[in-house]
């Protein structure tokens, strides 16, 4: 057998060449950075939505715990539950009447 001596490429093919090993280059970074599910696009979204969901999480731990100390006192402390009774919901003890002073709007 006999090998065949290399040629160097043309400069029309090395053109080619360099033109495919681009094409290629560039089809693979973008897939690499925008592939659904899997590029990197996709996890700094889901590392950007992870971290407003652990915000949340902490607000609302927050709040539950501002409720059951709410709940604890209103459970024991009888002051605090009138008080929260006449403010926030109109309550009155018996014999006792309202007065509204305000304008009246027209």
């Amino acid at each position: 057998m006999r090998q065949k001596p290399k040629t160097s490429l043309s400069a029309l093919q090395r053109k080619r060449l360099f033109r495919i090993v681009f094409g290629l280059s560039v089809i693979v970074l973008g897939w690499v950075i925008f592939a659904p599910g899997r590029g990197f696009y996709h996890l700094h979204r889901q590392s950007t939505y992870l971290l407003e969901l652990e915000e949340k999480s902490e607000i609302l731990v927050q709040e539950s715990s501002d409720m059951a100390r709410d709940i604890d006192r209103l459970q024991s402390d009888k002051e605090y539950l009138e008080q929260v009774a006449r403010e926030d919901h109109g309550m009155l003890k018996d014999n006792e009447m309202v007065f509204d002073f305000s304008k009246k709007k027209k």
